[in-house]
């Protein structure tokens, strides 16, 4: 899904987070007559008294536009609401397509809402919404939230933290130790903007004196998507618990879904040949096995510490001493029961072990006499080679967990 997209609401997002900020916490004059005061409402109406949830962009523009209310003139107050009354409807004839601005993790599934990585929630929820067609449905922006707009938020810093944890990465000597640094600082700012949306969504909707937005029906607009991410989106799902996501799938499995797309004749091969080398392979699969500490625990079940620098060397170790622990880790399995995720493992921890070695090469090189101006930019190159195995991978890990093979 092309990132492009989010800069036009992305300022008007922040543009009305930033007068909500200041709204909702100002003081207004109050008028009320002895039958209306709080002390004579019945407790019966109590629950009345507040709207809890984030407020939507027109719950800030409704509660600003009260408050100023107090304000103005008797004489003034009908032009006033009528000037107020345009503007929440140029706000509101304002469409905009939802399913191509973030959401929170917890509305699109259990996985996302485990891993939080807004990235992945965007990747996830994107490719679903071009496979179901969500991706050309439009709403108004006065129902958009302040929680929205700090999901908008989010989702840059995001994506700023890759390019800052490289480059942090990159720096000669401490950079091995300014990386992490970077990261927790990323990190601590989207946990301060979660703190934020829970505390938006326990808290009380500002009241106001205007009446709610009568909206027209959804309205669809068709959205460009390159060919290349509609083939993928058609190939999968958002995992909901009904379906096996990607990640969870075993070798044996795949085979045979391979097996079975081959004979829908989408391809024109020799079936009877096909069929063969299926079942040669499965019975490779289920006579060979491999050892059980190969196949890894998940980064977040080996403690916080782990998850955090989710290294594949780290993870590894980790999970072996988990393994030595519970007195598996002479234990095999068949091959035909590793599953996409164990797979996909090994393949980033030979990388990672690679990057390491290069490394240690580099270190002891430089033990060695070898000059700075040489080993430096061997170093850099290091970096950039293997940025996809650091940054990308999780990424990817975190799409297979949370979608299904359709």
């Amino acid at each position: 899904m092309p990132l492009s997209r989010l800069v036009a609401p992305c300022v008007g997002s922040l543009a009305a987070l930033t007068l909500a900020s200041g709204v909702l916490l100002a003081p207004g004059t109050a008028h009320a007559t002895a039958e209306d005061t709080l002390a004579a409402t019945p407790i019966s109406d109590a629950a009345q008294l507040c709207t809890t949830g984030a407020p939507t962009f027109d719950d800030v523009v409704t509660a600003a536009a009260s408050v100023l209310r107090g304000m103005v003139g008797p004489a003034q107050l009908a032009a006033y609401d009528l000037r107020v009354a345009d503007f929440r409807a140029g706000l509101a004839a304002v469409r905009v397509h939802r399913d191509g601005l973030p959401v929170q993790p917890d509305k699109v599934g259990t996985r996302p809402a485990e891993i939080d990585d807004p990235i992945v929630t965007y990747l996830v929820n994107g490719l679903d919404a071009v496979r179901t067609g969500r991706i050309d449905q439009t709403m108004s922006v006065s129902r958009l939230t302040v929680s929205d707009a700090i999901e908008v938020f989010i989702l840059a810093t995001g994506i700023v933290k890759i390019p800052a944890r490289l480059a942090a990465g990159m720096v000669p000597t401490v950079g091995f130790f300014l990386k992490p640094i970077v990261g927790a600082a990323f990190s601590g700012t989207k946990a301060l903007a979660r703190a934020v949306q829970g505390s938006l969504d326990a808290g009380c909707v500002a009241p106001n004196v205007y009446p709610p937005l009568e909206l027209g029906a959804a309205t669809t607009e068709l959205v460009q998507v390159p060919q290349p991410i509609v083939d993928l989106a058609a190939m999968v799902m958002t995992a909901d618990g009904t379906c096996t996501p990607i990640a969870d799938l075993t070798l044996a499995t795949v085979v045979e879904r391979s097996r079975a797309f081959l004979d829908s004749g989408a391809v024109q091969i020799d079936t009877a040949a096909m069929h063969r080398a299926a079942d040669d392979l499965q019975v490779f699969l289920a006579s060979n096995r491999v050892a059980a500490v190969m196949l890894m625990r998940r980064s977040d079940e080996l403690g916080p510490l782990v998850e955090t620098l989710d290294m594949g060397p780290v993870t590894f170790l980790a999970d072996l001493g988990a393994d030595l622990a519970e007195g598996t880790a002479l234990d095999t399995v068949p091959l035909a029961q590793v599953q996409v995720e164990n797979a996909f493992d090994l393949a980033t921890l030979t990388l990672d072990i690679t990057s390491l070695l290069f490394s240690a090469g580099t270190s002891i090189a430089g033990y060695a006499g070898v000059a700075d101006a040489v080993l430096t930019p061997l170093s850099i190159v290091q970096k950039l080679a293997f940025a996809p195995t650091d940054y990308g991978a999780p990424i990817v890990r975190g799409v297979i967990q949370s979608m299904c093979a359709v």
